[in-house]
């Protein structure tokens, strides 16, 4: 039995030997090894992620877009790779493509944050109502009590003209944020126009209160006052804001609906003439300018 070890041994040892030595002297965890599915070593990613980052860094987005689509590529569901893929499209204003990105980025990433409200908007920009109504229905989701997100959907849904579901999004956020003069305020535009400006005119004078160089709270508050037949107070309100902002054409609309209730159509005129300074080619305002002269 003895030998029997000894003869073990005096194998064994050598190998070990042999086998310390080739870790030491050739340090294989020191060489890259290729990912099977991505065909890119852990050093190569890293250091074409680096360059793509100092690029992006420097305004060069052009020269970034190249080493990012790569990365995405080899790696599709990283999402650190869609989110700077989606903000480089963003600065060269390739709106298709951010959005696609976002896309990706919101069904893939742990956090929806850096694609939201952002994806919403830019279907709001390329004029697609129900792409934008679902990313901020996605959006809110992912994180039902953001206050943030409800007022992105309510809105939405209040530009496409459903009253009733921004209306209950709308209280649903004053409840989690009281204080949220965007949900305040979106509520009351949607009280006003079911018909119900004695709801809308308390919260918005309140708001005017704290915020009285709010040019949309002071035309709120006009239109709230026009509807209840006050016209001299909603001309103050309106004129506050033209101060305040003389290129805002829904103040000009507004004066200009007023003056022809009061049969004042010079006046009426004036306020048209207004609005086709800062808008030459806008042929409905031009159209109804032309025919109320005619008229009078």
């Amino acid at each position: 039995m003895q030998t029997g070890k000894t003869t073990f041994l005096s194998i064994a040892a050598p190998l070990c030997v042999a086998l310390v030595y080739v870790v030491l002297f050739f340090k294989p965890w020191s060489h890259p090894v290729a990912h099977s599915s991505t065909g890119m070593t852990a050093d190569e990613a890293g250091s074409l992620w680096k360059d793509t980052k100092s690029l992006f860094e420097e305004g060069k987005y052009q020269d970034a877009l190249p080493g990012v689509l790569l990365l995405h590529e080899r790696f599709p569901g990283n999402h650190i790779y869609l989110e700077m893929a989606a903000n480089i499209y963003r600065h060269l204003g390739r709106l298709p493509e951010e959005a696609q990105f976002w896309e990706m980025y919101l069904d893939r990433a742990p956090d929806p944050h850096a694609a939201c409200p952002r994806l919403g908007e830019i279907y709001d920009k390329q004029d697609k109502e129900k792409e934008e109504i679902s990313a901020f229905e996605r959006c809110l989701a992912r994180d039902p009590d953001n206050p943030d997100y409800i007022y992105h959907l309510a809105h939405a849904q209040e530009m496409a003209g459903d009253m009733n579901r921004a209306g209950e999004l709308y209280q649903r956020g004053i409840k989690i944020s009281p204080i949220n003069s965007d949900l305040v305020m979106g509520l009351a535009r949607v009280r006003l126009r079911q018909g119900k400006p004695e709801e809308a005119k308390g919260p918005v004078l309140e708001h005017l209160e704290k915020f009285p160089n709010d040019v949309d709270g002071l035309l709120l508050a006009a239109l709230i006052y026009s509807r209840e037949g006050n016209l001299p107070k909603a001309k103050e309100y309106l004129e506050r804001g033209v101060k305040l902002s003389d290129g805002y054409a829904d103040l000009h609309f507004a004066l200009e609906n007023i003056a022809e209730r009061e049969r004042n159509y010079p006046e009426a005129i004036r306020q048209y003439d207004r609005i086709l300074q800062d808008h030459p080619d806008d042929q409905s305002t031009r159209a109804k300018r032309d025919a109320l002269a005619r008229k009078h």
